[in-house]
């Protein structure tokens, strides 16, 4: 009796969602080997593909059931293990590395949720998001990087701590939170930082 040789069959969408899996595991090597700049720039990147692959599931007619899922645990790795692991060899050790631990935890809470209603409509009738998206986290771990050239240690790590903490409790905070209006300005931020990471790392 014959019939599919693999459990799943991949579309095209499919194939973008899973080339996180190369970006993140190339920023997690760069960020073990110390190099906190590109490996935030390549997080970047991942957050592109992650962009474009549900723009064009829907313009394909490509949406599915099994691509949300995917999708979900391409964001829990790209959103939350690779910038946890980032932020906690750049400094946030002991004590001070519990936020990384509530950032995955509400994280994790967050995304089952949005596999659960998806996108809600804020006050204005506008597509929002429940909660804070996790794909901030890219912008904070950047942010942090920024913030390391001009603070001292001590400083820096504190206000790193501070951030992933309100973060974390704004992604189970139950307010509509803003959600990108076009593609294009996914694509010209993400592009853009992308590339100011990676400069700051050629520089240093």
């Amino acid at each position: 009796m014959s019939g599919p040789v693999w459990i799943v069959r991949l579309n095209r969408v499919d194939m973008i969602t899973l080339s996180g899996v190369v970006t993140t595991s190339l920023a997690a090597v760069l960020v073990v080997s110390g190099e906190y700049w590109a490996g935030c720039g390549l997080l970047f990147i991942a957050m592109l593909g992650d962009a474009l692959d549900g723009w064009l599931a829907r313009a394909w007619g490509l949406s599915s059931e099994f691509g949300r899922y995917l999708d979900s645990f391409m964001d829990t790795l790209m959103y939350l293990v690779v910038p946890a692991l980032l932020l906690y060899l750049w400094g946030l050790q002991g004590w001070q590395g519990l936020p990384l631990i509530l950032m995955i935890a509400c994280g994790s809470i967050r995304l089952s949720v949005f596999n659960q209603i998806g996108n809600i409509s804020n006050e204005q009738g506008q597509s929002a998001y429940l909660g804070m998206p996790v794909f901030w986290s890219p912008f904070i771990v950047a942010g942090v990087l920024f913030l390391d050239i001009w603070l001292s240690p001590g400083i820096s790590r504190f206000i790193a701590g501070l951030a992933i903490t309100v973060f974390s409790l704004c992604m189970l905070w139950h307010r509509p939170f803003f959600k990108f209006s076009s593609l294009r300005q996914m694509v010209t931020l993400t592009l853009g930082l992308a590339m100011l990471c990676f400069f700051v790392a050629w520089s240093l």
